[in-house]
């Protein structure tokens, strides 16, 4: 199922565990009146006097686990709930932060960071490669054509037969055998250079800029490092590729043309060489949110046998007073009639036994200020109230094209997230609810995602509700 971003349903009625309950006029979104919120959010200033850690369960009512069964009125929508409830234990206030440019001095910084005191730079033409660049490509692409049959025609399926492939690699052999053994390099240059986005009138700057490194590892392999700066188009981050030969978004080791298939550190030693990275890019305020072990397949295409590369995927978001925004498959606030469009700062990393082997640093902010140090929150009977309603009328697709669904809430989360502010540039960080689980349930998984090497792991979304004034927070892809 692909949620329809945006889209509400108003229903009649509601079947609520088997009973009927008044249909609300409109579904409540965020954005209305945001000084209000502030304002409720202090009704209880005796909150932030709280020495050590908060009991939220009990402050707010709440149970170690929440149990429903719900089924909207049209009868294709059924929710599943059998959730552990998560709690973090700290007060929570309301911050607000601002959209962050990088500076020379910061882009200086990244670079050491991910690629050494010292890199050595390269022009980024297709054709600047050594020998031993052909040679490595020419390994993977000899054992794909040893297995054409298997996986072969699906990893390099830009290529119709096998003949067509064969004579490819033929090819880059001739290449292999004029290439250099080694290639031109220069000191990096740190310059700003305006980003140009494709409009129906033509090309056009709106102020965003980017600065770009190719360089050459003493492995003889190649790493990508781009930074950008966002203006009124797209906001400030970093993207970094170990392999920039490889895919992107691909860890690859290739030795003998086969890819190393097992992972030899562990998920602890995994974080530890995330965070020393981001604290040498001055990124030390985001901490993990989620992490999982990964297997990556060449072109994403998962076949028995098939070569992948194994690796941690750790998920890295700011924090305040010890609680982390709430990491999401929807990670953005769907702009409507009352905000635009908003994405909660984020950094993604692989990890493997060389370390960092792709980062990418999405929708960089600076804490602003403080709003509200310790917020009161409703008690979790009034966020199950406007869960058990509107589960049933947000995004309900079901309903609309006449298909059986379920959601299968797994987690019941209560953290932190980013909504745009109603004026200006910057945006707030408020405790919220996420009710969560798997976007579709095992038996529903489509096989062509599996293929895909997609796997689940609890971190959709469903529904989250601001844990203040019970509005409903719109995630969006």
């Amino acid at each position: 199922m692909k949620k329809q971003t945006g889209l509400i349903l108003l229903l009649a009625a509601f079947l609520l565990l088997c009973a009927c309950v008044p249909t609300p006029k409109e579904p409540v979104v965020i954005g209305k009146d945001q000084s209000a919120m502030v304002e409720k959010a202090q009704e209880k200033p005796v909150y932030a006097q709280t020495e050590g850690t908060v009991d939220w369960l009990e402050r707010l009512g709440a149970p170690a686990r929440y149990t429903a069964t719900l089924t909207s009125i049209g009868g294709r929508l059924k929710v599943e709930a059998d959730a552990k409830v998560i709690v973090p234990d700290g007060e929570l206030p309301i911050v607000y932060v601002t959209p962050r440019s990088f500076s020379d001095e910061d882009a200086e910084r990244f670079m050491k960071a991910l690629l050494g005191d010292d890199p050595k730079c390269l022009r980024p033409e297709d054709e600047n490669r050594t020998k031993a660049m052909y040679e490595r490509q020419i390994l993977e692409w000899s054992y794909a054509l040893d297995h054409w049959e298997e996986y072969g025609a699906s990893v390099w399926d830009m290529y119709d037969t096998k003949e067509e492939f064969r004579e490819a690699l033929q090819g880059l052999m001739e290449k292999a055998a004029d290439a250099p053994e080694t290639l031109e390099t220069f000191d990096p240059v740190f310059e700003w250079e305006p980003i140009l986005w494709q409009t129906d009138a033509g090309q056009r700057a709106y102020g965003d800029e980017n600065m770009h490194f190719l360089t050459l590892n003493a492995d003889g392999t190649k790493s990508s490092l781009s930074i950008t700066n966002g203006a009124d188009v797209a906001r400030s981050g970093v993207h970094y590729w170990r392999d920039s030969e490889g895919l992107a978004d691909q860890l690859e080791d290739v030795d003998g043309g086969q890819w190393q298939n097992e992972l030899q550190i562990s998920e602890e030693e995994a974080r530890a060489a995330a965070e020393a990275t981001l604290s040498q890019m001055g990124l030390g305020h985001l901490v993990c949110a989620f992490g999982k072990f990964i297997r990556c397949y060449r072109m994403n295409t998962v076949r028995e046998d098939a070569p992948y590369q194994s690796g941690w995927m750790l998920v890295y978001t700011p924090a305040v007073n010890g609680t982390a925004l709430t990491y999401t498959l929807r990670t953005g606030v769907d702009n409507n009639d009352y905000n635009r469009r908003w994405q909660y700062e984020r950094c993604y990393l692989l990890v493997d036994e060389k370390g960092v082997a792709l980062l990418h640093y999405y929708d960089a902010c600076t804490l602003d200020s403080v709003m509200v140090e310790a917020c009161t929150l409703l008690p979790f009977e009034k966020i199950v109230e406007i869960f058990e309603k509107m589960v049933l009328i947000v995004d309900n697709d079901a309903d609309l094209y006449d298909v059986d669904r379920t959601y299968r809430i797994t987690t019941v989360r209560l953290g932190m997230t980013s909504i745009p502010a109603e004026n200006g540039n910057g945006g707030f960080l408020v405790p919220c609810w996420d009710f969560m689980g798997d976007e579709y349930a095992a038996e529903e998984f489509p096989e062509t995602w599996k293929r895909t090497g997609m796997t689940q792991d609890g971190s959709f979304s469903y529904l989250t509700i601001n844990a203040i004034d019970g509005s409903i927070i719109q995630r969006g892809h």
